[in-house]
Protein backbone atom coordinates (compact mmCIF):
# COMPACT_ATOMS: atom_id res chain seq x y z
CA UNK A 1 0.00 0.00 0.00
CA UNK A 2 2.63 2.13 0.39
CA UNK A 3 4.24 1.90 -2.84
CA UNK A 4 0.83 2.76 -4.66
CA UNK A 5 0.47 5.91 -2.10
CA UNK A 6 3.81 6.97 -3.49
CA UNK A 7 3.61 6.29 -6.40
CA UNK A 8 0.78 8.18 -7.14
CA UNK A 9 2.29 11.12 -5.31
CA UNK A 10 4.98 11.01 -7.65
CA UNK A 11 2.43 10.78 -10.58
CA UNK A 12 0.06 13.73 -9.17
CA UNK A 13 3.57 16.17 -8.25
CA UNK A 14 4.92 15.09 -12.14
CA UNK A 15 1.51 16.37 -13.87
CA UNK A 16 0.87 19.58 -11.22
CA UNK A 17 4.62 20.07 -12.09
CA UNK A 18 4.21 19.98 -16.00
CA UNK A 19 0.80 22.00 -16.04
CA UNK A 20 2.98 24.85 -14.02
CA UNK A 21 5.58 25.11 -16.15
CA UNK A 22 3.37 25.01 -19.31
CA UNK A 23 1.64 28.19 -17.81
CA UNK A 24 4.67 29.78 -17.02
CA UNK A 25 6.33 29.31 -19.96
CA UNK A 26 5.91 33.11 -22.15
CA UNK A 27 6.95 32.02 -25.19
CA UNK A 28 4.44 29.07 -25.66
CA UNK A 29 1.50 30.25 -27.69
CA UNK A 30 3.05 33.58 -27.83
CA UNK A 31 3.38 33.66 -31.53
CA UNK A 32 1.55 36.69 -33.33
CA UNK A 33 -1.00 35.33 -35.53
CA UNK A 34 -0.94 38.95 -37.29
CA UNK A 35 1.57 40.95 -38.49
CA UNK A 36 1.54 44.50 -39.92
CA UNK A 37 3.81 47.91 -40.34
CA UNK A 38 3.18 51.15 -39.14
CA UNK A 39 4.57 54.84 -39.50
CA UNK A 40 3.93 57.93 -37.18
CA UNK A 41 4.44 61.58 -38.55
CA UNK A 42 5.56 64.18 -36.72
CA UNK A 43 8.55 65.78 -34.62
CA UNK A 44 10.18 63.14 -33.11
CA UNK A 45 12.30 62.51 -29.86
CA UNK A 46 14.36 60.44 -32.47
CA UNK A 47 14.77 64.02 -34.32
CA UNK A 48 12.98 62.57 -37.22
CA UNK A 49 9.99 63.44 -38.81
CA UNK A 50 9.04 59.54 -39.27
CA UNK A 51 8.86 56.82 -37.20
CA UNK A 52 8.75 52.92 -38.66
CA UNK A 53 7.31 49.67 -36.67
CA UNK A 54 6.09 46.45 -36.90
CA UNK A 55 2.88 45.84 -35.26
CA UNK A 56 1.82 42.62 -33.84
CA UNK A 57 -1.53 41.08 -32.92
CA UNK A 58 -3.03 38.15 -31.37
CA UNK A 59 -6.52 37.30 -31.18
CA UNK A 60 -6.91 40.45 -33.08
CA UNK A 61 -5.61 42.43 -30.31
CA UNK A 62 -2.26 44.42 -30.29
CA UNK A 63 0.34 42.15 -28.54
CA UNK A 64 3.52 44.97 -29.41
CA UNK A 65 4.90 47.35 -31.30
CA UNK A 66 8.53 47.07 -32.34
CA UNK A 67 10.18 50.13 -33.72
CA UNK A 68 12.10 49.54 -36.62
CA UNK A 69 14.48 51.82 -39.28
CA UNK A 70 13.12 52.13 -42.82
CA UNK A 71 15.61 49.90 -44.22
CA UNK A 72 14.66 47.23 -41.79
CA UNK A 73 10.51 47.96 -42.53
CA UNK A 74 11.30 47.33 -46.29
CA UNK A 75 13.89 43.95 -46.22
CA UNK A 76 10.76 42.35 -44.31
CA UNK A 77 8.14 44.31 -46.28
CA UNK A 78 9.66 43.06 -49.39
CA UNK A 79 10.20 39.20 -47.80
CA UNK A 80 13.88 39.48 -48.16
CA UNK A 81 14.21 39.01 -44.46
CA UNK A 82 11.68 37.09 -42.10
CA UNK A 83 9.01 38.55 -40.52
CA UNK A 84 10.47 38.60 -36.83
CA UNK A 85 9.38 36.32 -34.28
CA UNK A 86 8.73 33.84 -37.10
CA UNK A 87 10.21 32.03 -39.44
CA UNK A 88 7.61 33.73 -42.49
CA UNK A 89 9.17 35.22 -45.23
CA UNK A 90 6.19 37.42 -46.97
CA UNK A 91 6.25 40.22 -49.53
CA UNK A 92 3.69 42.55 -48.08
CA UNK A 93 4.52 44.62 -50.64
CA UNK A 94 3.65 42.92 -53.72
CA UNK A 95 0.44 41.95 -52.07
CA UNK A 96 -1.07 45.26 -51.18
CA UNK A 97 -0.36 46.14 -55.01
CA UNK A 98 3.06 48.22 -53.94
CA UNK A 99 5.89 47.86 -56.73
CA UNK A 100 8.82 49.72 -58.27
CA UNK A 101 8.05 49.24 -62.00
CA UNK A 102 8.19 51.69 -64.82
CA UNK A 103 5.25 51.51 -66.92
CA UNK A 104 4.51 51.96 -70.52
CA UNK A 105 4.10 55.58 -70.88
CA UNK A 106 7.09 55.99 -68.86
CA UNK A 107 5.70 57.11 -65.39
CA UNK A 108 8.00 55.47 -62.80
CA UNK A 109 6.37 54.07 -59.80
CA UNK A 110 8.48 53.87 -56.82
CA UNK A 111 7.21 53.22 -53.59
CA UNK A 112 10.46 55.43 -51.67
CA UNK A 113 8.94 58.09 -53.12
CA UNK A 114 6.03 57.42 -50.81
CA UNK A 115 8.24 57.19 -47.70
CA UNK A 116 10.15 60.59 -48.66
CA UNK A 117 6.90 62.16 -49.31
CA UNK A 118 5.41 61.19 -45.55
CA UNK A 119 6.29 64.36 -43.93
CA UNK A 120 4.08 66.24 -46.51
CA UNK A 121 0.26 65.23 -44.89
CA UNK A 122 1.98 67.35 -41.05
CA UNK A 123 3.48 69.67 -42.38
CA UNK A 124 3.77 73.24 -44.95
CA UNK A 125 7.36 73.05 -45.15
CA UNK A 126 10.11 70.82 -44.28
CA UNK A 127 10.32 71.69 -40.54
CA UNK A 128 14.22 71.14 -40.70
CA UNK A 129 15.36 71.51 -44.02
CA UNK A 130 12.93 73.76 -46.25
CA UNK A 131 14.93 73.53 -49.48
CA UNK A 132 13.49 70.02 -49.38
CA UNK A 133 10.51 72.01 -50.50
CA UNK A 134 6.45 72.55 -49.62
CA UNK A 135 4.35 70.31 -48.02
CA UNK A 136 0.57 69.76 -48.71
CA UNK A 137 -0.58 70.62 -44.82
CA UNK A 138 -2.64 74.17 -44.96
CA UNK A 139 -1.09 74.47 -41.12
CA UNK A 140 2.51 75.15 -40.54
CA UNK A 141 3.01 72.39 -38.32
CA UNK A 142 -0.11 70.45 -37.99
CA UNK A 143 -2.66 70.25 -40.98
CA UNK A 144 -5.82 71.90 -40.90
CA UNK A 145 -8.88 70.56 -39.43
CA UNK A 146 -10.86 69.32 -42.37
CA UNK A 147 -7.63 67.79 -43.21
CA UNK A 148 -7.24 66.26 -39.88
CA UNK A 149 -10.97 65.06 -40.11
CA UNK A 150 -9.82 63.43 -43.86
CA UNK A 151 -6.98 61.22 -41.96
CA UNK A 152 -8.77 60.42 -39.30
CA UNK A 153 -12.16 59.01 -41.52
CA UNK A 154 -9.84 57.46 -44.02
CA UNK A 155 -6.73 55.91 -41.89
CA UNK A 156 -8.38 56.00 -38.39
CA UNK A 157 -5.52 58.46 -37.35
CA UNK A 158 -6.06 61.15 -34.91
CA UNK A 159 -2.93 62.26 -33.76
CA UNK A 160 0.07 61.43 -35.74
CA UNK A 161 2.48 61.84 -32.96
CA UNK A 162 1.32 59.60 -31.19
CA UNK A 163 -0.81 57.06 -33.24
CA UNK A 164 0.26 54.85 -36.17
CA UNK A 165 -0.99 54.63 -39.43
CA UNK A 166 -1.13 50.89 -39.36
CA UNK A 167 -2.35 47.65 -41.52
CA UNK A 168 -4.28 48.71 -44.34
CA UNK A 169 -4.30 51.95 -43.90
CA UNK A 170 -0.20 52.28 -43.85
CA UNK A 171 -0.16 50.67 -47.57
CA UNK A 172 -2.77 53.12 -48.36
CA UNK A 173 -1.32 56.42 -46.79
CA UNK A 174 1.57 55.14 -49.25
CA UNK A 175 -0.07 54.88 -52.50
CA UNK A 176 -2.10 58.01 -51.59
CA UNK A 177 0.94 60.43 -51.26
CA UNK A 178 1.87 58.89 -54.84
CA UNK A 179 -1.16 59.85 -56.04
CA UNK A 180 -1.14 63.38 -57.24
CA UNK A 181 -5.23 63.72 -57.75
CA UNK A 182 -5.09 62.68 -53.66
CA UNK A 183 -2.42 65.48 -53.25
CA UNK A 184 -4.56 68.02 -54.82
CA UNK A 185 -7.69 66.91 -52.74
CA UNK A 186 -5.79 66.82 -49.56
CA UNK A 187 -4.17 69.87 -50.65
CA UNK A 188 -8.11 71.82 -50.93
CA UNK A 189 -9.92 70.62 -47.71
CA UNK A 190 -9.14 74.09 -45.94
Amino acid sequence: MNKSLFYSTVILLLIVGISLTKKSNPSQGSAPDKVSFGVKIGILPTGGLTQYAIVYYKNKHLQSIEEVSLERLIKIGRGEWPVPRTTVFHDYFEEFGMYNDTLEDGTILDYGAAFDSLWKIRFNAHPFDHRLGDGWSLGEIRPSLKQQGYIYDRYGVRGYDQDFFTDSSFFKLLKDVLDPNWIANYKSLY
